[in-house]
């Protein structure tokens, strides 16, 4: 009789989570977890569903969210790709932002990342000079920090002023402004969906990282479902 109720409550443990994972992804609701931007925005790869993270190397929220992003990255579906987005509201954010696509375009982003975060949020070094209420790259701390990890310092520092590099942060302005961003951290799905921990569905919750990566997930079997 043992063996046969085993196999039963054994599959009674699975309908039961299944049903609880229905329900967790019927709750989460536009306007309350995530909100349908007016305006799709265009992927860079069509043939992956892009997940965006906006962020700031200045932000601590942000600086607490990576070890949660790169955790969900290792999980990551082959379908999709993962892009980062260095939100700019502010003159310092331009240099930060700069900072983020000299690395990108040498290749030594993965390198760069995480002292970036380091250097300006841990250490609290802007790694930009004032000028009135603007900033300029501080080159001569941006060469040292690239050439302390093993990067070229002297060709990051004649990059950050590039037209490459101008173009860059034309171009990411113009995203930030498509996808409505509010804030950071904020995750947008496939170019359609903007995700952020200020929305309603969040509040009083001590898991608001982790909870904006689930609503991701949703949202990104979603989009799988909608392109069949």
């Amino acid at each position: 009789m043992r063996a046969v109720l085993a196999p039963i409550t054994m599959v009674l443990a699975v309908l039961f989570s299944l049903v609880a994972c229905a329900q967790e992804g019927g709750e989460f609701k536009a306007g309350q977890h995530y909100q349908v931007l007016p305006q799709a925005v265009a992927q860079k790869n069509a043939n992956k569903i892009e997940v965006t993270e906006m962020f700031w190397y200045g932000c601590a929220h942000c600086f607490h969210f990576e070890p949660t992003l790169e955790r969900w990255k290792e999980k990551m579906p082959s379908d999709v790709s993962l892009v980062k987005l260095p939100a700019i509201w502010q003159p310092v954010m331009d240099v930060h932002a700069r900072l983020f696509y000299v690395a990108d375009a040498m290749g030594v982003l993965e390198k760069m990342h995480t002292p970036l975060f380091n250097t300006i949020y841990n250490q609290r070094q802007m790694l930009a000079i004032r000028e009135g209420r603007n900033f300029k790259p501080d080159l001569a701390a941006i060469e040292a920090l690239f050439n302390k990890h093993g990067a070229d310092g002297a060709k990051a520092a004649k990059l950050m002023n590039s037209f490459a590099i101008n173009s860059k942060v034309k171009q990411g302005v113009a995203n930030q402004r498509a996808y409505k961003m509010t804030g950071t951290p904020e995750v947008v799905v496939a170019g359609k969906y903007r995700i952020s921990s200020s929305l309603p569905g969040y509040k009083g919750k001590s898991n608001g990282q982790e909870l904006m990566l689930q609503v991701a997930d949703y949202l990104i079997a979603k989009e799988r479902a909608d392109r069949g």
